[in-house]
């Protein structure tokens, strides 16, 4: 039988063996991580291996979080699964470096984080391989530097270590100051790599677009080139620019000063032929458009542009038909003499003034378009901005007699026609006289030669068989007579 000393050693030493159990699986082991307890499991693209292995350690802020689990090859690189804690929690945009414990080639993978909030890394995520970074291999490092070493001649390897030491002898302050503000440089880039990185990505577009117009920079530098050139090939006449520019500059000063008390008023003046050219835009582009085609007309009439030698042209002869327009412009009485030279003021407002369908001088000032108003024509500015009518002075023009009675040659003290006998009430109205009595308006309609049938603005059907010429029955009828 056991004595009571016997079994208190044995419940010790059985808290004792659950306690190093305890304490090997869960601290030394990590049974708990394998199992996925507690922790998520990600993924890391890596353009290589890098030295990693399996049960390398991963650190987030330099405290470790997790192991790797697996490194595996793949076509374009490998992946290593992490298994990471899931506390605390680590943003999704981070950046994995895969960076060296000691020379010996112990490897681990540090976590920086790119932001600071959500979205988190998950049990299942992927971090890409753009986010991913391998230490450098050392091999091809020791191998450039071999080849940097083996390209020094042997014979000539003693003087490069003398002229290194006469380099450096005595310099020691001046390297050490180096290397500190080397390092201070480097401390000041740390602090500033998430900027730099940034700008890094973001400059990718840019040299992608510059790369894209490498042609179009070809040609940019090679009109530069001529550019130049052409500055070198002038370089006397810029210099005599540059000498006789200031008195140029001193000129141009004396004319503005000239020109001040009168320059406002012309900046005014042009403001409101600016604002008449706005208005007469449509006009004003109609113009130069067949302005060209125009002058182009005149040069194909020289004599140049004809073997003969001789100018082309055509010439009508047109007598009163129609007749010229005479309402609205200064009677017979007020002409002047043609030995009449001098210089006088004519008076306001002098153009036909018939009515607008009226068959004379149909192009008249009376018809043009009112360009603020669309479909409103009128001889001028007030009455284009007004709301009533263009109003004739004369329903029509008359043949014979005294011209009509115009107000507006009155108001500005121009007499009326001498033959105008107010006694006699020989002048027409103002209103005009009566026209003719009222027609019926004349209407179209569709003709069937072949029957002579067609329908009227009644709606009634009718017959007509001699509008038609009759058909040709022989040669001759196609002869005209």
């Amino acid at each position: 039988m056991l004595t009571r000393f016997v079994r208190t050693q044995l419940i010790v030493f059985t808290i004792a063996s659950v306690v190093g159990v305890a304490a090997m699986v869960f601290g030394y082991l990590q049974v708990p991580t394998w199992l996925g307890i507690g922790h998520i499991k990600v993924t890391v693209e890596l353009p290589g291996t890098g030295g990693l292995y399996r049960f390398a350690n991963v650190t987030y802020r330099g405290v470790q979080i997790g192991k790797v689990s697996s490194v595996e090859p793949t076509a374009t690189g490998a992946t290593a699964v992490l298994s990471l804690g899931d506390s605390p929690k680590i943003p999704r945009n981070v950046q994995a470096n895969v960076r060296s414990v000691s020379a010996v080639g112990e490897q681990y993978v540090d976590l920086i984080p790119r932001s600071g909030g959500p979205p988190y890394l998950a049990d299942g995520t992927v971090v890409p391989k753009e986010n991913a970074t391998v230490p450098q291999k050392v091999g091809p490092v020791l191998d450039q530097l071999n080849a940097l070493v083996g390209s020094v001649p042997k014979d000539k390897l003693s003087g490069l270590l003398d002229e290194s030491f006469h380099a450096f002898d005595g310099a020691g302050y001046d390297v050490g100051s180096l290397l500190d503000s080397g390092s201070r440089i480097a401390a000041d880039a740390d602090a500033t790599a998430e900027r730099t990185r940034a700008l890094i990505d973001d400059s990718a577009p840019l040299l992608d677009s510059q790369a894209r117009s490498v042609d179009q920079l070809r040609i940019w530098a090679r009109n530069l080139n001529g550019v130049t050139a052409a500055v070198v090939h002038n370089d006397s006449d810029l210099r005599t620019l540059f000498k006789t520019g200031s008195g140029a500059a001193d000129e141009v000063s004396r004319l503005l000063e000239q020109v001040k008390p009168t320059l406002p008023v012309l900046l005014a003046n042009l403001t409101s032929v600016g604002e008449v050219g706005v208005t007469y835009n449509p006009s004003l582009r109609q113009l130069l458009v067949l302005l060209p085609p125009y002058i182009g007309g005149f040069g194909a009439l020289s004599p140049i542009n004809n073997p003969t030698g001789l100018s082309l042209g055509g010439f009508a002869l047109m007598n009163g038909d129609p007749p010229p327009c005479t309402v609205g412009f200064l009677p017979p009485s007020q002409w002047r003499s043609p030995a009449d030279e001098s210089v006088i003021d004519t008076p306001d407002d002098l153009y036909c003034k018939l009515p607008q369908d009226s068959p004379i001088a149909v192009r008249g000032v009376r018809n043009n378009p009112c360009m603020g108003q669309p479909g409103k024509r009128a001889p001028t500015v007030e009455i284009c901005k007004s709301d009533r009518p263009y109003e004739p002075t004369a329903m029509r023009q008359h043949v014979l007699g005294p011209y009509p009675f115009d107000p507006n040659l009155i108001s500005q003290g121009v007499p009326p026609d001498e033959r105008i006998d107010l006694n006699t009430h020989t002048t027409a109205p103002v209103e005009g006289t009566p026209g003719p009595p009222p027609q019926d308006p004349a209407v179209t309609a569709n003709y069937d030669p072949n029957t002579g049938r067609y329908v009227g603005p009644d709606g009634n059907l009718y017959q007509q068989s001699d509008l038609a010429a009759p058909p040709p029955q022989n040669l001759g009828d196609l002869l005209p007579h």
